[in-house]
C-alpha cells in the first residue's frame, strides 16, 4: 500500500529535538517501511497518487478536505480542551476529525469531548530503542515540555509538585526539556541542591538520561496523550512512573496520583521498596513492550481501509514490495563522548558491519555487526585518531575524526591542587593542536577563567550539550583494583604527573606550566617559604631534626622563614619547626602572593609545591616515597640514597584511608627509611648556591 503521512512542514522529520507529532510521524513511517509498505512523508501540496493520507494537524485535515483529498485524522492538540469548545482550536479539531475516513484520538476523554467520533489510539514507543540499564541508586526524573502556548511559565507538568516532592524526601531530580522551560524556571527558581536542569537533548542524550534514573514523575495537569511519548519511553527503560491519568484508563506500572505533593510522596516511597520497585518496573516495561511502535503500526494497518473498503491484512500476510529506493540514506549519528560511537539511524534495514580503527596505527580495536536504530561504541576513551569504517555489504563508508572547531569537553577528575597545575596545561596544548573549541571542568576554576579566556569553564559536574568529544583526565582503577587500560593508556604511576594528561590526549609530552591568575607587580622579598604537612604520614619528611637544620640554617643567612601549611602545629604528631612565621591568612589567594614574594619554597611532594613550580618561584622538593620523574624538572629535587627503601608511589597504589600506609615496612623499624634517610644537612647543600 502507498501510505502518506503528511508532514506539519514546522519541524525536520525525523526531529533534531523536541517535537513529539514529528516522532511519532517518523516512528509509524518506519514502522510502515519495515513491514513492506511503500510509506512517504510528503507535504500536502506534493500529494499527487496514494491509497492512504494521514494527516497530524487539523489545519491541513481541512484543507485536504476542501481539495477533495480523503484523510485520516489523528488529533494531538491539547488547547482544543484547554480553551474549551468555543474556541476556534476545538471547532478547527471537529472539522477535521468530522470530515475524516477515520479519526483517532490519543486520550480516552477526548473521545466524548469530540461527540464520540473519534477513536482511541494511543501512542506508541522504540522499545528496542530505549531500554533499561542495570539499577544504581533512586533519582527522580521528569521530561516535559512545560506551560502552555499563551504563557511558558505555568506549570502544565508538575515541576513544582515534583521537585516538592523530591526535596522532602531528600532524592536527587532531574528536569529535562526543551529551552522554553527557562520560562518556569525564571519565575519559579528553585534553590534544592540535589535538583539538575537540562535543556533540550537529544534522542542519545535522553535514551541515557532515562537510563541514569529510577523513577519518573509526571503530575501534568493536561495532556492530549494518555499515555503521552515521554511517559512510555520511560517505562520502556524500566522506569515505574507516579503520575496523573485519565480516569476511565489505566496503564500498569504507573501509580495514578493526584497533584499533591503529599500523593506524590507517598507513591515514591513505595517504590523504595526493593520488592515493590521490581513489580512496577517489570510492569513497566511489559506495558512498554505491548505498546511498542511495530504493535502500534500493525493495529494501525487494520484500520486503514481503501475506498473499496478492503482492509489491510495483518503481518503474517503480507508480502514485502522491496522498493529500497523509497527508503532514506541512513544517517550516521557519530561522536567521541568517553569513547567512539556510531548509531545507524534509518535507511535500509540490512546489517552493518563496523570498525573502529587506530588511523596512527592502523589496529582495529573494537568492530561488530548492528542494524539501523541500534548503536555500537568501542570502549577506549583516551585519545586515539580514529577511523569509523561502516560496510552495509555493497558500500564502505569511512570517517575519519577530525576535531577542527569541534566541541571538546575536557575534564580534570582530581580534586587535588597538583594533580589540577599538573594537567591543566595540557588541555591547551590539545587545543592548540586541533584546533577545537575547549569547554573543561576543574576543581580550581579561578585560577584559570581570567587567563584562558578561550576556553569555556564549567564547574564539575554540570551537563554539557552539543559535544563532539570528551575526555576525562586522572588515574583510573577497575573495581579489582588494578589500572583500567580503557581509559589510561599506559602505567601511569611510573610516568611523570603531568604525562598522564598528555598521554590521555596523545600529545608530545613537555613539561608545560599553566597560565594562573596572579599580582604581576609583586616583588621578590627575602623571604623563604616551607610546607612540611600533607595528606599522609609517607608523604611526610620523616626525618627528626631534619627542618629544624633548614630553618635554622636559612635564618642564618637573614632570611625570614614563613610557613604556608594549612594544618595546626602538631597534626597527627608532626611539630612545626621552631623559629618560623605563619600566615594569618590562609586563603589560597593569600598562600599565593607569599610564594610570589619567595625567593624559594621548601616542601614536599604535594600541591604547594606544585603551586610554587606554576608560579616560577625556585622549588625545591623533598621526597623518598615518590621517584623524581614523578614531578616536574624545573625544581631542586631532594632524593633518597641507594641502598634504602624508596620510591613506593611508584610501585604500589596509596592507600589513602590509611594513615600510616608503608607498603614494605610498616610497623618495622624500617616505616618510613625513605625520607628518614634523608638528612638536614643533605638539603643545605643542595640549596645553598641558590640563597
Amino acid at each position: 500500500m502507498k501510505i502518506i503521512n503528511v508532514t506539519p512542514g514546522l519541524l525536520p522529520i525525523p526531529p533534531n529535538g523536541w517535537g513529539a507529532v514529528e516522532k511519532i510521524i517518523w516512528e509509524t513511517h518506519n514502522g510502515l517501511l519495515e513491514l513492506g509498505h511503500d510509506s512517504q512523508i510528503m507535504f500536502l501540496d506534493d500529494i499527487k497518487d496514494y491509497e492512504i493520507v494521514h494527516i497530524h494537524i487539523s489545519n491541513l485535515a481541512n484543507i485536504a478536505h476542501q481539495k477533495g483529498i480523503p484523510y485520516y485524522f489523528t488529533m494531538h492538540d491539547h488547547h482544543a480542551y484547554l480553551y474549551g469548545k468555543d474556541s476556534s482550536a476545538y471547532k478547527e479539531n471537529l472539522q477535521a476529525i468530522k470530515n475524516a475516513k477515520k479519526a483517532f484520538v490519543p486520550a480516552k476523554y477526548l473521545v466524548d469531548y469530540f461527540e464520540g467520533i473519534p477513536e482511541y489510539f494511543s501512542h506508541g514507543v522504540n522499545a528496542d530503542y530505549f531500554t533499561p540499564d542495570e539499577f544504581k541508586e533512586h533519582k527522580l526524573l521528569c521530561v516535559a515540555n512545560n506551560g502552555f502556548i499563551h504563557d511558558q511559565s505555568e506549570d502544565r507538568k508538575g515541576f513544582g509538585y515534583a521537585i516538592k516532592a523530591a526535596e522532602q524526601l531528600d532524592l536527587p531530580i532531574t528536569i529535562a526539556g526543551p529551552s522554553n522551560n527557562k520560562s518556569y524556571f525564571d519565575k519559579f527558581p528553585s534553590n534544592y541542591n540535589k535538583l539538575t536542569i537540562l535543556y533540550d537533548l537529544n534522542e542519545q542524550e535522553l535514551r541515557d538520561l532515562y537510563k541514569q534514573h529510577s523513577i519518573f514523575l509526571h503530575p501534568s495537569i493536561l495532556e492530549a496523550g494518555h499515555p503521552n511519548l515521554t511517559l512510555l519511553e520511560a517505562m520502556s527503560s524500566g522506569l515505574p512512573v507516579v503520575g496523573t491519568f485519565e480516569d476511565n484508563n489505566e496503564l500498569k506500572g504507573l501509580i495514578k496520583v493526584e497533584r499533591s505533593v503529599e500523593q506524590i510522596k507517598e507513591s515514591i516511597s513505595k517504590l523504595l521498596n526493593p520488592v515493590k520497585y521490581k513489580k512496577y518496573s517489570k510492569m513497566a516495561k511489559n506495558t512498554a513492550e505491548e505498546r511498542s511502535w511495530k504493535n502500534r503500526t500493525l493495529e494501525l494497518l487494520e484500520k486503514y481501509q481503501t475506498n473499496k473498503n478492503i482492509l489491510v491484512n495483518s503481518y503474517n500476510n503480507i508480502t514485502k514490495l522491496g522498493i529500497e529506493s523509497k527508503i532514506p540514506e541512513p544517517n550516521f549519528n557519530i561522536h567521541f563522548i568517553n569513547g567512539p560511537y556510531l548509531e545507524i539511524q534509518g535507511g535500509l534495514d540490512v546489517e552493518y558491519y563496523v570498525e573502529f580503527i587506530d588511523q596512527k596505527t592502523g589496529i582495529v580495536h573494537h568492530s561488530g555487526n548492528i542494524r539501523r536504530d541500534h548503536w555500537i561504541k568501542a570502549d577506549i576513551s583516551y585519545y586515539v585518531d580514529w577511523k569509523i569504517a561502516i560496510n552495509d555489504g555493497k558500500s564502505v563508508f569511512e570517517y575519519k575524526m577530525d576535531l577542527k572547531d569541534k566541541r571538546v569537553y575536557i575534564a580534570l577528575e582530581s580534586k587535588s591542587l597538583g594533580d589540577t597545575l599538573a594537567w591543566f596545561p595540557q588541555i591547551k596544548e590539545f587545543e592548540k593542536k586541533h584546533g577545537c573549541k575547549i569547554i573543561t571542568s576543574t576543581f580550581w576554576n579561578k585560577f584559570f577563567e581570567s587567563e584562558y579566556p578561550e576556553f569555556e569553564f564549567i564547574e564539575p559536574g554540570k551537563e554539557v550539550n552539543n559535544l563532539h568529544a570528551m575526555y576525562l583526565i586522572g588515574w583510573f582503577y577497575k573495581e579489582d583494583g588494578t589500572i583500567d587500560y580503557n581509559r589510561n593508556p599506559r602505567e601511569f604511576k611510573i610516568i611523570p604527573l603531568q604525562k598522564t594528561a598528555s598521554d590521555i590526549l596523545a600529545l608530545d609530552y613537555k613539561e608545560v606550566k599553566p597560565r594562573m591568575v596572579v599580582n604581576k607587580n609583586v616583588e621578590k622579598e627575602k623571604i623563604v617559604t616551607i610546607a612540611v604537612h600533607s595528606t599522609a604520614q609517607a608523604k611526610y619528611w620523616n626525618n627528626k631534626t631534619g627542618w629544624q637544620k633548614v630553618v635554622d640554617y636559612v635564618k642564618s643567612l637573614g632570611y625570614r622563614v614563613v610557613i604556608i601549611s594549612k594544618e595546626e602545629d602538631g597534626y597527627m604528631g608532626n611539630k612545626n619547626p621552631t623559629g618560623i612565621e605563619y600566615l594569618n591568612d590562609t586563603s589560597i589567594e593569600a598562600t599565593i602572593d607569599i610564594l610570589q614574594k619567595s625567593q624559594m619554597f621548601i616542601g614536599i611532594s604535594s600541591g604547594l609545591s606544585w603551586l610554587s613550580w606554576a608560579l616560577n618561584t625556585k622549588t625545591c622538593v623533598i621526597s623518598g616515597f615518590s621517584d623524581p620523574v614523578t614531578e616536574f624538572e624545573d625544581c631542586i629535587r631532594i632524593y633518597t640514597q641507594d641502598g634504602f627503601c624508596k620510591g613506593c608511589f611508584n610501585m604500589h597504589q596509596l592507600d589513602a584511608g590509611d594513615w600510616n600506609w608503608c607498603p614494605k615496612h610498616k610497623n618495622t623499624q624500617r616505616q618510613f627509611e625513605c625520607s628518614k634517610t634523608i638528612s638536614g644537612e643533605e638539603v643545605i647543600r643542595a640549596i645553598k648556591n641558590d640563597l
